[in-house]
């Protein structure tokens, strides 16, 4: 059974009601989505407004939430454990799955990628066309890993939980990245965002 514990109720409570009072949308849950396969596997959470169903979800309620998903995915979700962290070094929506936890204990992680060809010509473009740009805003973008073509970046400074941050991402850094280095097919941010209409957590652990 899915897990909300009581800091992210408080959390999705004050965000629920904020919806309500300044965006006059009445919300009827979370939405819990999954992309990727383990141990690469990545959750969003997002509001889920009444009347806008999403085809094949299915919901259950859990500490008063109701939290929507797809019925391919509930049998991997039902153990999941939605918590909100706040610190001084991380703060949002975290999402831990025993699934996946189990699955990396069986199999150690492989050390990041960062000296193939690839992951060069990557941090290349980072640093001469990305990072002078987002500096600006007090942001910097770093290269966590390149595997099978894609690869992986993590937002920080004023990047981190900015409202543009998916805009700057799809519109600029992910354009540039396949632009400079066409051997590259995807782009993955695994920053801990938080906050905002759609709060999410990524990647899952």
């Amino acid at each position: 059974m899915i897990e909300i514990s009581e800091m992210a109720k408080k959390r999705v409570d004050i965000l629920m009601t904020k919806q309500r009072e300044e965006h006059k949308k009445m919300i009827e849950g979370l939405r819990l989505t999954v992309k990727g396969a383990i141990p690469n596997v990545e959750y969003a959470l997002a509001f889920k407004e009444e009347g806008k169903d999403e085809a094949g979800d299915i919901s259950v309620e859990t500490s008063g939430i109701k939290v929507f998903m797809e019925q391919k995915n509930a049998k991997f979700l039902e153990d999941v454990t939605i918590d909100f962290i706040q610190g001084l070094q991380e703060t949002g929506f975290k999402i831990e799955n025993p699934k996946v936890i189990e699955s990396k204990a069986k199999k150690p992680d492989t050390p990041p990628k960062l000296d193939s060809p690839e992951a060069i010509a990557v941090q290349k473009v980072l640093d001469t066309e990305i990072n002078p740009a987002v500096a600006a805003h007090g942001g910097v973008i770093s290269l966590v890993d390149v595997r099978d073509q894609t690869a992986y970046i993590r937002l920080g400074g004023g990047c981190q939980g900015c409202g543009m941050a998916d805009v700057t991402l799809k519109q600029g850094v992910i354009v540039a990245i396949k632009k400079g280095v066409p051997e590259i097919q995807e782009v993955l941010d695994v920053t801990d965002h938080a906050d905002g209409e759609n709060p999410y957590y990524s990647p899952g652990k």
